[in-house]
């Protein structure tokens, strides 16, 4: 039986990351890389906000 564990969706996004930053070396764009974190990073912060948004009625509702 192939089961995937609990824990398979955060392997998966570390080792994306580390293959798209090894693949822009490999073709010698590793100058557009700094690019490619920010773009990273800031789709981070916006899956954060999304996570965190639906509780904004409820922190509301205590003031």
């Amino acid at each position: 039986m192939n089961l995937r564990r609990w824990y398979a969706g955060l392997r998966v996004i570390p080792r994306t990351v580390l293959r798209t930053f090894t693949t822009l070396g490999h073709h010698h764009l590793g100058a557009f890389a700094p690019f490619v974190a920010v773009l990273l990073l800031l789709a981070g912060v916006l899956w954060l906000i999304n996570v965190i948004a639906p509780l904004a009625p409820f922190v509301y509702s205590l003031f």
